[in-house]
């Protein structure tokens, strides 16, 4: 009896001792336990749901005419995701039927595209000012884009419709094409072009009716069609592009998943054909756009074939140059996105190239009440799972990506290599053209002999990894297996060995194969410690931990049964080889596909199957293990989706068009709850000031002073880019800014021998400042009038330039962007582009304005932070700014009827002074001692008016900038003040009529 009593009171605190220390660990995973992605379409109603708190957030953009509004809605807090673009994928492929021309077949009119398409449009019209007009694929926010400006500002693109009908009648006619009666016509057909614009995105759906319309404006027969992703996915990337069921497409792209440091991975995707993005899209069945130069230079960029950074940066410019003179795509504009969230919803990390659609914010956010979010996406399942050849719409890899991890992720604001599950502890190199001998335990799969082998050749570099294992999501714990797995498949899969090959799929082939060439072997140290042995390197030391980064997504037991079932004909890896073989496009999610899977899997434990690589590495009883935990998730949940990450996808609901993940709270995940939460606030910079000369003497250096913040506070912790470009957008001097000597100063010195390259008026001035912790540049435009030694304004002393300066703030429209709520609106877009379009474009308008801003600056900083803090006072000066809007519209086009350039400035000038004079000023007109001397005073106004005008062109003719700031002065006020005069003359002869009336 006392025996059995005191084995229950051990048994009992043994049972204590182990629930309390199970209970004393932190838990793991997410904050939140579970997360619902609900189908809403329609961005109306998902804005909405999210401000009635139905939706916690939406993972799409709102609607755009909407977000200014929603900035002001206490009830949702408004991210902006500066990412994604809009491009238009030309078909180049020739017709079959040589009696038919495809006009895109050329070179030459492929790249007339760029000025027939209206980018400015795009964005100020379409994309309501959200966002930037693009040429080129890494846009303005990209840590490349500092490497590349001067390539793009080089090409100069503007949209031009005379220019590019004069390219296209220039290729066309070289061919035998003939122009009859304003139609194209080849071979007595008229000249077709197929425009398939996506229907489910408006600005896509404008963009594709705008540019079909302009097609037809130069000659072309166009048929249009629309459609979404998935009839996107058949026609234009499912078809042989010498079929012609598409012409031109109006294509898209989310932006990274994560925000990239260095992005090799762009010009190959955007411009190269092995790739596999272009068309053809590498379907040995299919058309193939073929350009091996690029090809070439893009595998250099990718697996690091250069020997220097600079060598890096010319390929890189490279690339892009090719791409663009080659134009098979033809970028747009770079779109910026407001996504909605609840404002009680904290934690959400609004990574500088997902947004709030990265991997952080989930596994971080913390509702205010419950354990559980609700979250709005466009689409639910728009494209299949599969890690092969699938998961191709950023739909599903935001998902995707919370139910795996992955061995290396990105810091979401520096685009740094952050280890996550492969942690590398020593990485050793021999340089770009250095050899290090191989480990004797180093092991490679040789397709050819159906085995492991140890390489023969050495490496350029070694990287030594801790994995972080942990249990698969159906409960088997990650082993060795796995990643030997997966070294297996890339190389089996990623080699052709002929055509009786059955383990080729050509889309994954051609993207494998180059890869396979630098991998040099494996080496488990010990059972979580492995050696990689590649043949890369790079400047930066992490970009190849990152290279050689061995991990695994997905149990090799699923690999093989999807394996064995492409391979006897059933399903397929991609959508070009299911195509071309009449089967299904293999979905891990799509119930039927998961019961194939998991019947694959009972014949393998039948048959007590052992893949051939993993043999003497698994034992039959570990396959069964694996086995029955795989076909026990599969049937317990419908899908076959298993990963390693902090959720596991738990069901997805057809009918209810609803995906559910749960956190994955198992001991053996490696990430505590609020791992990830140090990246919730960027640490931004901000540019001040800008202290810059009115005037510069070409020939003579030149000093400026930028003034910089990061995190609200003066700073040095910020690097501050310049560049100086002339009239032509040529760039003719680049630098660094230094700090100098007081904290948050930076000085610029340009050399006399780059301003001896300056154009004699305007010149722009464009800085880049980047926190040491955040690579979100925040950009400062300005203009630098250049003068000839014989000005007098640059013919003044030291003393005297000093006291010449101006500051130059980088936010243009302070009491708009308070009125608005923000510099992206398009309200605020639109004033700034009339500034910098029609005004600093030219030395008149710049003169002007260097003397407008003083004025302007002196008092507009103190009226704009009133008007924040006063809700009557923005609503009256938004209503008070909208007939502005019409009256620049009118000087536009007397700026266009003037035929541009400074004779269109001053026209633009006179027309918006008077408007801005009759419409605002006119009361001033009613005062009695105006309307008693109105007439004189008209005249008076007119004749200086006129006077005004004669220094205007005198000081163009003399490039003299004091002439133009002081006649642009004058103008502009004689101007307003008659019109105002005048108007207020009409109105008190209305009111004298009326009172007479009576």
């Amino acid at each position: 009896m006392f025996r059995a009593t005191a084995l229950a009171i051990v048994t009992a605190a043994l049972l204590v001792c182990s629930f309390a220390t199970a209970f004393a660990q932190p838990a793991k995973g997410p904050y939140v336990d579970q997360v619902r992605f609900i189908h809403y379409e329609d961005e109306n109603i998902a804005l909405e749901q999210v401000k009635a708190g139905s939706l916690d957030a939406y993972y799409f953009k709102i609607p755009l005419e909407a977000a200014a509004d929603a900035r002001g809605d206490s009830r949702i807090k408004i991210y902006d995701r500066m990412s994604g673009s809009n491009v238009l994928l030309l078909n180049p492929a020739p017709y079959k039927d040589e009696s038919r021309l495809n006009p895109f077949q050329f070179r030459e009119v492929r790249f007339a595209m760029n000025y027939l398409v209206d980018r400015d449009l795009v964005v100020n019209e379409f994309h309501k000012g959200y966002g930037s007009p693009l040429v080129e694929p890494f846009g303005i926010y990209s840590p490349e884009y500092l490497n590349i400006i001067e390539t793009v500002e080089s090409f100069g693109f503007r949209h031009n419709p005379q220019l590019a009908e004069s390219m296209i009648a220039d290729a066309l006619t070289a061919a035998g094409a003939t122009k009859e009666n304003g139609k194209w016509m080849y071979g007595g057909k008229q000249i077709e072009i197929e425009v398939l614009a996506r229907l489910d995105d408006a600005p896509r759906r404008l963009i594709g009716d705008d540019i079909a319309a302009k097609l037809e404006s130069v000659g072309f027969s166009v048929q249009k069609d629309y459609g979404d992703l998935s009839k996107a996915n058949n026609v234009v990337y499912g078809t042989d592009p010498q079929d012609h069921q598409w012409d031109v497409y109006t294509e898209g792209f989310a932006g990274t998943s994560v925000f990239v440091k260095y992005n090799p991975v762009i010009p190959a995707q955007m411009y190269a054909p092995w790739y596999g993005r272009m068309p053809g899209f590498q379907n040995p069945s299919f058309w193939q756009y073929q350009n091996s130069t690029l090809d070439d230079v893009t595998q250099r960029v990718l697996f690091a074939d250069f020997t220097s950074e600079e060598e890096r940066n010319e390929l890189v410019n490279g690339a892009v140059t090719m791409g663009i003179q080659e134009s098979v795509r033809v970028f747009v504009n770079q779109k910026t996105d407001p996504h909605a969230a609840r404002a009680s919803l904290e934690g959400l990390v609004n990574d500088f190239g997902a947004g709030i659609t990265s991997k952080y914010s989930l596994i971080n956010a913390r509702p205010a009440q419950g354990s559980s979010l609700d979250v709005g996406v466009k689409q639910i399942h728009q494209g299949p799972w599969n890690g092969v050849g699938g998961l191709n719409d950023i739909y599903s890899r935001d998902i995707y990506f919370l139910v795996v991890d992955s061995g290396t992720f990105r810091d979401p604001y520096t685009g740094d290599i952050v280890p996550v599950r492969t942690e590398w502890t020593d990485i050793e190199t021999e340089g770009s053209e250095g050899r290090l001998a191989v480990s004797e335990g180093a092991l490679v799969w040789d397709p050819a002999l159906q085995k492991w082998e140890h390489p023969s050749n050495g490496a350029t570099s070694v990287v030594t990894f801790d994995l972080l294992f942990s249990n698969w999501h159906h409960g088997q714990r990650m082993n060795a297996a796995d990643i030997m797995y997966g070294q297996y498949f890339m190389f089996e899969w990623g080699t052709n060995l002929g055509p009786s090959d059955a383990t080729v799929d050509p889309e994954f082939t051609s993207l494998a194969g180059p890869v396979l060439e630098r991998v040099k072997g494996i080496r488990f140290v010990h059972d979580n410690t492995i050696e990689s042995y590649v043949d890369y390197w790079h400047y930066d030391p992490s970009e190849i931990a990152d290279f050689a980064a061995m991990w695994a997504t997905e149990p090799w037991e699923i690999t093989a049964a999807t394996e064995r079932l492409v391979t006897s004909g059933k399903i397929a890896y991609s959508r070009g080889e299911a195509t071309v073989k009449n089967v299904d496009w293999l979905d891990m999610v799509v119930p039927e596909h998961a019961t194939m899977i998991r019947d694959e899997l009972q014949k393998m434990k039948n048959e007590r199957f052992v893949p051939v690589p993993l043999q003497g590495i698994v034992s039959e009883s570990e396959a069964i293990s694996r086995y029955d935990a795989s076909i026990k998730w599969i049937g317990d949940h419908n899908h076959a989706v298993i990963g390693n990450g902090p959720f596991y996808f738990d069901s997805y609901n057809i009918a209810g068009r609803t995906i559910t993940i749960k956190a994955f709270r198992d001991l053996s995940y490696p990430f505590e709850v609020g791992h990830w939460s140090f990246y919730e606030e960027p640490r931004l910079a901000k540019i001040t000031n800008v202290n810059i000369p009115r005037t510069v003497t070409i020939g003579q250096p030149m000093e400026a002073m930028i003034s910089v913040q990061v995190d609200g506070q003066p700073s040095n912790e910020a690097t501050v880019d310049y560049f100086i470009s002339d009239k032509d957008g040529r760039v003719v001097s680049r630098g660094e800014a230094q700090p100098d000597g007081q904290r948050g100063t930076f000085a610029i010195s340009v050399p006399a021998s780059d301003t001896s390259m300056l154009s004699v008026g305007p010149n722009q001035l464009k800085i880049f400042a980047n926190s040491d912790f955040a690579f979100s540049p925040d950009i400062s435009t300005s203009t630098i009038l250049a003068s000839s030694g014989s000005s007098t304004s640059t013919q003044q002393s030291s003393d005297t330039q000093s006291n010449s300066q101006q500051e130059s703030p980088p936010s243009g429209c302070l009491i708009a962007t308070a009125a608005f709520g923000s510099e992206l609106t398009p309200q605020v877009q639109y004033l700034r582009s009339f500034r910098e379009d029609y005004i600093l474009s030219t030395a008149s308008g710049s003169a002007f304005m260097s003397a407008f801003d003083t004025v302007y600056y002196s008092f507009s900083p103190q009226v704009a932070d009133y008007e924040r803090e006063q809700p009557w006072m923005q609503a009256t000066v938004k209503v008070a700014i909208y007939p502005l809007f019409a009256i620049l519209g009118a000087a536009e086009r007397a700026h266009v009827a003037a035929s541009g350039g400074d004779a269109g400035a001053v026209a633009a000038g006179a027309v918006a002074s008077a408007l801005i004079g009759a419409v605002y000023l006119w009361p001033a007109g009613l005062v009695r001692p105006v309307q008693r001397h109105s007439s004189f005073a008209i005249r008076i106004a007119l004749a200086v008016l006129a006077g005004a005008g004669v220094v205007i062109f005198a000081g163009i003719a003399a490039a003299s900038v004091p002439a133009l700031v002081a006649g642009t002065s004058l103008f502009v006020l004689a101007a307003a003040s008659a019109s105002a005069m005048g108007a207020g003359r009409l109105v008190g002869r209305a009111i004298e009529h009326v009172r007479n009336c009576r």
